[in-house]
């Protein structure tokens, strides 16, 4: 039994206008997913997942999901507009094996998470309309640490974003709150193209950062190794 992660799946559109890393990706998703992905292992599912933009139009994707090997936990990316209430979600597909990402612990592991948002020192950040959501953000990851800090693990917490926590050359809010529970590990998604080649990988202020972008990890799921 293992534990996986992986981002923007961006299933339910045809992708290889976006390069030709993109070229049949929901085939090779399902290839090398399968390879290394057992029946009793858990994939950790880091945002963007499907471009439906309701409930209904993703429902394929996540049925796709689902029949891969492996349970799932969900976490929410900027392009999920499809995404509901948890009552509404698991009315339609959510269940013990496509579960939402919530603190758990997970073959001794404790993981945690929450979406994240743009960075203020993001030349795209805008102080009226961003700066709430950043904030809140802050708060989710300090709840889901929190929550993590009360299973039993002797382990420190693993946590999961969307959006990358900080940028190569500048700490950042979550890496504060992360230092404050004693994270070693971050894994994270949202970044693609050019963008990859100035993400933050390795470790930096004690953290091990880890982007899992599918088209990063080549449509593989990483085995999360502490």
């Amino acid at each position: 039994m293992a534990l996986f992660a992986i981002a923007d799946l961006h299933l339910g559109r045809d992708m290889d206008m976006f390069g030709p890393v993109w070229l049949n990706h929901l085939a090779k998703l399902a290839a090398y997913w399968s390879a290394v992905v057992g029946s009793e292992d858990t994939v950790l599912i880091l945002g963007d997942i499907s471009w439906g933009m309701r409930l209904e139009e993703a429902l394929p994707d996540l049925q796709f999901i689902k029949g891969l090997p492996g349970s799932k936990r969900l976490l929410k990316g900027n392009h999920d507009y499809w995404w509901q209430t948890e009552r509404k979600m698991s009315a339609a597909i959510l269940d013990s094996k496509l579960a939402l990402l919530k603190p758990e612990l997970i073959e001794g592991i404790a993981i945690c998470g929450t979406r994240g948002w743009l960075l203020p020192q993001h030349p795209s950040f805008n102080e009226e309309t961003d700066t709430r959501v950043y904030r809140r953000e802050l708060l989710r990851l300090e709840m889901a640490l929190e929550g993590a800090a009360r299973l039993d693990s002797s382990k420190p917490p693993v946590v999961l974003m969307h959006f990358p926590p900080a940028y190569r050359d500048e700490a950042s809010d979550f890496v504060r709150i992360m230092q404050s529970y004693g994270v070693r590990h971050c894994y994270y998604g949202h970044l693609h193209g050019p963008a990859q080649e100035r993400a933050l990988i390795g470790e930096a202020w004690g953290i091990n950062f880890h982007l899992v972008a599918a088209d990063y990890v080549n449509f593989t799921p990483v085995l999360i190794k502490l």
